[in-house]
């Protein structure tokens, strides 16, 4: 009960802050080479607007602009950092395995990412994130280094009509960008997966293909790297399609209403469990999604069907589960921010032990200035299983977001 008027109180809270109107200044990178509010890119940071959508997909140039566009060569140094610092609780109740339950309350540094983007030439962007290898110590949480995203953008190819994206970087299958969202807890659905598969949240390395600039109806391909569990020689084989179209002004992001439909296709070796196959396995994933504004708040919903190879799981037949979610997320004057979701995962039947995954999550923002924000938010997420108890983990966070 006590769980259940805290995610009320936090939702009330998050639909009372978006009332209250605010001002706002700038963040890096791409504020400090033109000068402008990041509002002019973002509703909330990291959460895109239209015109945001609009200069990404034309490959970090100013759409209609292109002719006054300056390189790295001939602006600020585009480099910037993210990191975010607060409390963190976490409370596992029912854990599947023995040991009672398992609590976790520390004040700390969420890691650090190191940012550069920007034009090499006239029509070719990149992209950089790359994360620090950090040790864990008190007060401080740990993090491997890694190259998050490295990649090159060719924009205008074709009479502008086709963008070509090569490199590591967040795939555009994924309907709402993991990398730029509010929560700190997950999309469950984009984080499920085969054992040491490629969830929807991974960064992936290859090469994607944008048709249709960011009109009313657009269609983006790829051919990437895939699972990890794959061998070093193994060829590229995971192939995606996404096509999407709006309706009305805007790009679904803050203003009209973007409606989606992608599919995915992947081969992929076992990992992590006992099969008897070793050559490479098939997946497919097919989903549906809606982006829907109504005045200063936005109902995003996701929904993905999935069938494996049975090998994939440890399995003779094949294996079926799917999941989305429903989050609405209501901003006021770009600087106050209020969010709510519900997501939901149905396992696979012939996990016996473990069935449907839900969390429900709420929480808001306040924006001191548009690179500084506090951040406060609730989660709570069950798994159902046959026992009188199901495992049940609840989080609170609440922390400072910073862009320098």
């Amino acid at each position: 009960m006590k769980t259940a008027r805290l995610a009320t109180l936090l939702t009330a809270l998050a639909a009372l802050a978006t009332m209250l109107p605010q001002d706002a200044s700038a963040i890096p990178v791409f504020a400090r080479k033109y000068g402008v509010n990041c509002t002019m890119c973002h509703s909330s940071f990291p959460r895109l607007n239209d015109f945001g959508a609009r200069f990404r997909a034309n490959g970090y140039r100013l759409p209609g602009r292109e002719n006054i566009e300056r390189t790295v060569l001939e602006s600020p140094a585009p480099l910037a950092l993210r990191t975010s610092a607060g409390y963190n609780y976490a409370l596992l109740r029912n854990p599947p395995t023995p040991g009672g339950d398992n609590k976790l309350s520390a004040v700390e540094l969420n890691g650090l990412d190191i940012l550069s983007a920007g034009l090499l030439g006239a029509k070719i962007g990149y992209f950089m994130v790359f994360v620090p290898g950090i040790t864990e110590s008190r007060g401080v949480a740990g993090q491997e280094a890694s190259l998050e995203m490295a990649s090159l953008v060719f924009s205008g190819i074709a009479k502008g009509a086709l963008t070509v994206r090569a490199g590591r970087f967040e795939p555009a299958y994924t309907a709402f960008s993991v990398k730029r969202q509010l929560s700190a807890s997950p999309y469950e659905i984009y984080d499920y997966s085969f054992p040491g598969g490629p969830a929807y949240s991974e960064t992936q390395t290859g090469v994607e293909m944008r048709g249709g600039g960011y009109g009313p109806l657009r269609a983006v391909a790829g051919l990437v790297a895939g699972s990890a569990t794959n061998q070093a020689n193994d060829s590229p084989q995971d192939v995606y399609l996404r096509v999407e179209g709006v309706l009305g002004p805007g790009e679904g992001q803050t203003a009209g209403h973007r409606f989606g439909l992608v599919g995915y296709a992947g081969r992929a070796r076992p990992g992590n469990v006992d099969s008897t196959g070793t050559g490479l396995q098939s997946f497919t994933r097919i989903g549906a999604d809606a982006s829907l504004n109504l005045a200063v708040c936005n109902l995003a919903l996701q929904y993905l069907w999935s069938r494996d190879k049975g090998s994939l799981w440890g399995e003779n037949d094949n294996v079926t589960w799917s999941g989305g979610f429903a989050e609405v997320t209501c901003t006021s004057s770009g600087h106050v921010t209020g969010f709510a979701r519900y997501d939901m995962v149905k396992q696979p039947s012939f996990l016996t032990d473990e069935k449907d995954i839900r969390r429900i999550t709420a929480g808001a923002r306040y924006h001191f200035e548009d690179n500084v924000a506090a951040h406060l938010e609730y989660s709570r997420r069950v798994t159902s299983t046959p026992a009188a108890d199901d495992p049940t983990e609840e989080s609170l966070t609440a922390r400072l977001d910073m862009a320098l």
